[in-house]
């Protein structure tokens, strides 16, 4: 009878990063689960020209960061059972391509759920309190409460989410215990949601906004809702909302952003996430009522190694041709091993 490691001995699992910025020194977690029958490679460059050649014969990809893997890459891999992508979004990868090649496409949507809904959380207590104004305040020797400005009571705002999945939800709940009224649009998830999570649901987007206080981005960016929040959109918030984003920075008009928060249609706004980061435009860093992070909501010690494991093994799923979790491109595996 074959070792449980046999059937993958000699297939090659190659990481694909960023440098600089790795996220990792060495693969040892990853080792510890594929373990030492596998050819276990990791690349590390800022230069897609320079990675081909060593990606066409692996077996697996697992591709850190937003690396782009476009259909000028994906159709020179020779024999590919599949690419995870370590992280929830996978909008850097060419699916349809991946599809067309019988290439089957994983993400890990839920290393980092605790995670991003804290955050969110946070950028929005920090918001509505103006606590950084008032840390730099203090920090420069000025001892008053009145520089922050202005500030609201949480309790009985409204608040609306924008996607309702894992991280909404998981906001949701902890927004509900601050005391905040919360609704939220989603047309892709089941009827009775927002009973079953205690919730106000709306039908459309345009609804959403016309009720809300506080608007928090947690949708996924595809090709539909690209600057969904534009400037018709920020203009039918109540003067003086406040806004959040902590899913990705397309999502966003950046200019309607600005001049929505220059002209005081928002009164302030969390930011975890920008189009064409890491690069944050000039008006945004100025802004007084606004708190920006390097897209790290998703981070801690407890979520970076569950990524780790998870993205290790749903790479070993694919070399042993194991049903498959968390394929975002319609490609399964069978039982057998063979694509369908």
């Amino acid at each position: 009878m074959n070792s449980p490691t046999s059937a993958v001995a000699g297939k090659k699992v190659v990481i694909l990063d960023f440098d600089p910025g790795k996220h990792f020194d060495v693969p040892d977690v990853e080792r510890s689960i594929l373990g030492e029958d596998v050819n276990l490679a990791v690349i590390r460059t800022n230069s897609r020209g320079q990675v081909t050649a060593q990606l066409i014969d692996a077996d697996v990809i697992i591709v850190w960061s937003r690396f782009e893997l476009d259909a000028g890459l994906l159709t020179q891999l020779q024999g590919c059972l599949g690419i995870v992508c370590a992280s929830v979004g996978y909008d850097h990868v060419d699916l349809e391509v991946a599809a067309s090649q019988q290439i089957p496409i994983c993400n890990i949507p839920d290393y980092g759920t605790e995670e991003v809904a804290d955050h969110t959380m946070a950028l929005l207590l920090a918001v509505v309190r103006n606590l950084t104004i008032l840390d730099r305040a203090v920090r420069a020797g000025t001892w008053d409460w009145k520089v922050g400005g202005p500030s609201r009571r949480l309790r009985g705002q409204r608040l609306g989410i924008v996607g309702f999945g894992r991280i909404g939800t998981a906001f949701a709940r902890r927004a509900a215990v601050f005391g905040l009224d919360v609704a939220f649009f989603d047309p892709f998830v089941a009827s009775g949601v927002d009973k079953s999570h205690g919730v106000r649901r709306h039908e459309t987007l345009a609804a959403l906004l016309d009720d809300s206080d506080i608007v928090s981005l947690h949708a996924q960016l595809n090709a539909f809702n690209t600057n969904i929040m534009d400037r018709s959109a920020f203009a039918r918030l109540r003067r003086g909302a406040l806004f959040l984003n902590t899913a990705r920075g397309d999502l966003v008009d950046t200019q309607a952003l600005v001049d929505a928060l220059s002209s005081g249609q928002l009164g302030g706004a969390g930011l975890d996430v920008f189009a064409g980061e890491p690069e944050v435009p000039e008006a945004l860093l100025r802004a007084q009522h606004v708190v920006l992070t390097p897209h790290s909501a998703w981070s801690s010690t407890q979520s970076f190694a569950e990524n780790r494991q998870k993205s290790a093994r749903a790479a070993m799923r694919l070399l042993r041709g194991q049903p498959l979790r968390d394929v975002v491109n319609g490609v399964g595996v069978s039982t057998n091993g063979r694509k369908h």
